[in-house]
């Protein structure tokens, strides 16, 4: 019991936080003061969601709805994040060759790093749950009963998507030796949750409306999608002890079966994953060779399309703009006339389609700056990092081989982009002369941003990939620096239209300045780059 009881202060030890900070120059305020606002903000945006959601229902003894909203949508997050995360915590872990000669049986091990991932979402869930119930209890009044039905559920309600990610990790993790691309159908999984996403969003106020008058229906359909949250708003409607008993013994029965069932095929399925398969078939072997450069492109290359994450969180930027072109060339009519029906002085249908070159431009800009793939580059490499630095070549060419990567993901992107714009509407040789160095220029600037960042605030102890993408110090101030860029060219693209400056006067000063502060970075990069990425060590 004291080894099980080590194993398992040993394993929440390490990777137990949402935004680790970490870097040669961190503070405390940055280390812990930084991570509380953040989660801080998330709630009370939270709250305000709810709220928002809450408001049509006032009165009608519907506002349970919108819990019932909040469990699924916690629930589909969970399960989404879970898939990433099981496949990293439970199979092929780095400490496997240590934890599993140890004399503890496989399944403690596996119930430790289940507990250990069970622990995180609930954490997780917290934030996205909390908020929206206390704002239901403050409307409504709730009884004591409420509270505690509720605290309880931030413990059960996990259990089931952990369970079914578990499963899924499992067998990812069985049949990876199998299938050359495992994780293209979780990128488009993911890529369409994330699009529906948006369009909600971008529909709010239309769905708001139905949403009211429908209340009771939608109910009625996520209950049936997710089980638990039946249960649970059948505690908070009319609160039973057996009932509540009842939604406890459930779950965390299916916790243990689950615990039980993978335990029989743990050890088979890890070890499965560590071999490696030669086709004895093949006798004829050659060895390609390429210029140091291309190689170490090619391997960055590899490195991002293999960790579904990476390439989805990196990407959807990309998704976006193609999503944006689409939607622009199908249907830009419309769009003007909804941007017209704002009746913002000084817009009009006529003036916004002869500003449409001026438009693309700032596109190209806000989806590069939202895209930085290089951020995360430095921090995946890890405790591999010091056999990076042993190579026969200077670190000026691996930080280069690392940005030529992700312009080689971005670029062609952002030119089939282009090319549909240039068909649709009439743009004159000068704008797609600046339109096409943009989409070579902008890409550049946010990666020598990215990999900038990421040699000042590097993280490579993460237990995944999902820690060092999304809960990094580099990976939030690329993001900041993006959304700071990109509100600052919408203005400056906006005030232009409204003072009338010419289109191509518009893309023209945008152009240079973008050139100019591309040669300001590379130049800090020459200087700086080799230095800090001497600097980091493993």
């Amino acid at each position: 019991m004291r080894k099980t009881l080590s194993l398992f202060r040993a394993t929440l030890s390490e990777g137990m936080n949402f935004f680790k900070i970490s870097g040669r120059n961190r503070s405390k305020f940055m280390k812990h003061g930084v991570p509380v606002i953040i989660g801080i903000l998330f709630m009370i945006a939270m709250g305000s969601y709810g709220d928002l959601l809450m408001e049509p229902l006032e009165g009608t003894g519907l506002e349970y709805v919108v819990l019932t909203m909040f469990v699924v949508f916690s629930a589909m997050f969970t399960l989404l994040e879970g898939i990433y995360k099981a496949s990293g915590l439970l199979f092929n872990c780095r400490d496997d060759d240590m934890i599993l000669a140890l004399p503890i049986r496989k399944t403690t091990v596996l119930f430790i790093r289940i507990l250990k991932f069970y622990i995180f979402e609930v954490m997780v869930n917290a934030i996205f749950l909390a908020p929206v119930m206390l704002v239901y209890a403050l409307r409504v009044g709730a009884p004591v009963s409420f509270y505690v039905v509720s605290v309880i559920a931030l413990f059960i309600l996990p259990i089931i998507p952990i369970v079914i990610s578990c499963l899924m990790g499992g067998l990812v993790a069985y049949f990876s030796t199998k299938f050359k691309f495992k994780n293209l159908a979780q990128i488009i999984f993911t890529v369409i949750f994330l699009l529906v996403a948006l369009y909600v969003s971008y529909n709010l106020k239309d769905l708001l409306g139905s949403f009211a008058q429908n209340a009771g229906g939608i109910n009625d359909v996520l209950i049936k999608i997710y089980y638990p949250a039946l249960q649970y708003i059948g505690l908070v409607v009319d609160f039973n002890v057996i009932n509540l008993v009842l939604f406890i013994i459930i779950n965390v029965g299916i916790l243990l079966l689950m615990v039980l069932i993978l335990g029989r095929v743990y050890y088979s399925i890890n070890s499965r994953v560590k071999v490696i398969k030669i086709d004895a078939k093949k006798h004829n072997y050659s060895i390609k060779s390429s210029r140091p450069l291309i190689a170490l492109v090619k391997k960055e290359i590899g490195r991002f399309s293999s960790s579904p994450v990476f390439v989805v969180n990196a990407g959807f930027g990309l998704v976006l703009y193609i999503v944006a072109c689409v939607m622009l060339c199908l249907n830009a009519d419309g769009i003007v006339a909804q941007i017209n029906a704002m009746e913002i002085e000084g817009l009009s249908a006529e003036g916004v389609m002869s500003f449409m070159p001026a438009i693309l431009f700032g596109l190209i800009f806000v989806m590069s700056m939202m895209t930085s793939i290089t951020s995360s580059m430095i921090s995946l490499e890890g405790r591999s990092f010091n056999i990076l630095k042993s190579l026969p070549v200077s670190a000026v060419r691996i930080i280069l081989g690392k940005v030529l990567a992700a312009m080689v993901v971005m670029v062609p992107i952002f030119l089939i982009g282009d090319l549909m714009m240039f068909i649709r509407f009439s743009f004159n040789f000068w704008q797609i002369l600046m339109i096409l160095i943009m989409s070579f220029v902008m890409p550049m600037i946010s990666e020598v941003i990215g990999i900038i960042v990421n040699l000042k605030y590097p993280k490579m102890d993460a237990e995944d990939d999902v820690e060092v993408v999304k809960q990094s110090m580099s990976s939030m101030i690329a993001v900041f620096v993006g959304m700071g860029a990109s509100v600052l060219m919408a203005g400056m693209i906006y005030v232009s239209f409204l003072l009338g400056v010419k289109t191509s006067d518009v893309m023209l000063i945008g152009t240079v300045i973008c050139l100019v502060i591309l040669g300001l970075l590379l130049l800090y990069l020459q200087k700086r780059g080799a230095k800090d990425f001497n600097e980091i060590n493993v």
